[in-house]
């Protein structure tokens, strides 16, 4: 079931509904909570109609900048009192519509407010897959920033009344629960030209807070003027989080879409790179090859149109390190992470996909835990630091932080694989076995021996893009034959998962050999 609003009083939905009655935009300062096993009146939340729904998607658009605009000139602004407002957690809005199919709506408008507001200055904003854990949660929005430690949490929710679009925002100190700012504001489709430009200067006026013009136009834009674009973009995004092979695949085709919606959408072509970047790990039937000339071509086009596009650069950084162009690469992420120091993305993937394969262990740790500071309960990230750690021959560390990981998600599957790699290089074969089979689920009897670690990661790996795991473990188990006919399958078919096996220690035992250093020479990195 999707969440709701619910107000705290009857006055509240009374105030409310004469509000939307009226098209007026009105301050709310009286504290809202969000409910999700609650359900608000239908004489408010109408159902969507169908065919009002692109029109609905581009109006997110158009109020984005509501939460966005007013949140950030708040916290630019700051506030007499003891403590000021310097992080930020944007709890996912709530879907208020009564259509789940507008479910990626709600989800759209947090990533938007999330990518807007953490590209502001002195302002630590916490990454999606952190706040997005908190989901559908009803816990009290004070404990959930307290966990996150940041001093205030934005929420809210996305209603629809015949044409008219409302979005309600509420900022909450996570120090005492009592509420900061908010306020709720309808807005018609119809007026999107001009309304994001026009609420924020409106939200600037009210706080007595002057903005540029550059920080209006990067606050109030949406990327677009054509809400089919928009609303297409936004379902590409929530499949590209999904991170499935068929998930994938629809996402290629609604960012495809959306470009031929507007194809001046920088941000469309972005997300197509990104997706191509991704997608060979993930058995879509798209080789490292094709998928890497694509990512050339989206992510060229992406900054071609807007190179002022933190997503673009990242995406462009990408689409470099798996041509192993390392020095352009690196431009690329550090131009990302310049124009938004907030997006732990950018700080992980420039450690992981290129600090460590060069070597660089300690900058990389050093970029993991700036991500972790901004998303710290991803489980990927906590699970390739405890990789880094072990790359680096940290072992020790490297334990416990997969014990870390692991105690928070039990059924995180690529922390029992990696740490299969950590027991296998240790020479613990019994324990490498058993975590790489709650990995792979492979039926079967496994020794726990070398043999059955070997066995048993050939058979795990068996699809197209995962022969350089095949190879790590000929190599511990001592097949280095074998191992380097692997390698160069891979090398020749520049398998993106080959990168993030370089560094590996259970490659140890064959590093002397000469084909090794010609692996790295053909690869443009150190030995």
């Amino acid at each position: 079931m999707h969440a709701l609003l619910s107000f705290g009083s009857a006055s509240d939905l009374r105030r409310l509904k004469r509000a939307l009655d009226s098209g007026r935009t009105s301050a709310i300062n009286e504290p809202v909570t969000v409910d999700s096993g609650s359900r608000i009146s239908s004489a408010i939340h109408a159902r969507v109609p169908t065919r009002s729904r692109k029109l609905f998607a581009f109006s997110l658009a158009a109020v984005l900048i509501v939460a966005a605009g007013a949140t950030a000139v708040y916290l630019l602004r700051g506030r007499s009192g003891p403590k000021k407002i310097d992080s930020v957690a944007v709890l996912p809005f709530v879907n208020a519509t009564s259509d789940p199919n507008n479910e990626y709506l709600s989800d759209g408008l947090t990533e938007s407010l999330i990518s807007t507001l953490s590209q502001l200055p002195d302002l630590k904003v916490m990454a999606r897959s952190s706040v997005f854990r908190f989901k559908g949660n009803q816990e009290d929005p004070q404990k959930i920033g307290q966990q996150l430690q940041v001093t205030a949490v934005l929420m809210g929710s996305i209603t629809q009344h015949g044409e008219e679009v409302g979005v309600q925002a509420d900022l909450v100190n996570t120090s005492d629960g009592s509420e900061l700012w908010g306020s709720h504001y309808v807005r018609k489709a119809t007026d999107i030209t001009q309304v994001q430009s026009d609420i924020t200067r409106d939200v600037s006026r009210r706080l007595r807070v002057q903005l540029t013009g550059e920080e209006q136009r990067r606050l109030g834009s949406a990327g677009t003027t054509n809400p089919e674009a928009y609303r297409l973009y936004l379902e590409g995004r929530q499949l590209w989080y999904g991170r499935t092979g068929e998930g994938l695949k629809k996402s290629i085709a609604l960012f495809q879409q959306a470009i031929a919606a507007d194809p001046n959408y920088a941000l469309a072509y972005a997300g197509l790179g990104d997706t191509y970047n991704v997608i060979p790990s993930y058995g879509a039937g798209i080789t490292s090859r094709q998928a890497g000339l694509l990512a050339d071509e989206a992510t060229r086009k992406a900054l071609e149109l807007d190179d002022s596009l933190p997503e673009a650069h990242l995406a462009r950084a990408d689409a470099l390190t798996f041509a192993w162009k390392w020095g352009e690469a690196e431009k690329e992420f550090r131009r990302a992470i310049e124009l938004n120091p907030n997006n732990a993305t950018a700080h992980y993937f420039y450690a992981f996909t290129l600090l460590v394969p060069e070597k660089r262990f300690e900058q990389a740790l050093e970029e993991f835990r700036l991500a972790l500071s901004l998303d710290p309960l991803s489980p990927i990230m906590n699970a390739n630091y405890a990789v880094t750690l072990t790359d680096a021959h940290r072992y020790p560390e490297a334990l416990a932080q997969f014990r870390k990981t692991l105690d928070r998600d039990p059924n995180f599957r690529p922390a029992h694989h990696k740490l299969a790699q950590l027991y296998a290089a240790t020479g613990d074969y019994a324990n490498a076995v058993s975590e790489l089979q709650q990995f792979a689920h492979k039926p079967g009897s496994w020794s726990p021996d070398a043999k059955g670690y070997r066995d048993l990661a050939q058979a795990a790996f068996s699809k197209p893009e995962s022969m350089s795991w095949v190879a790590l473990a000929l190599a511990v188990t001592g097949e280095r034959n074998k191992a380097f006919d692997y390698l160069d399958k891979a090398l020749s078919a520049q398998e993106i998962e080959l990168l993030l096996c370089l560094r590996s220690p259970t490659l140890d035992p064959i590093r002397s050999d000469p084909r090794y250093a010609d692996m790295m020479r053909r690869l443009g990195l150190p030995e």
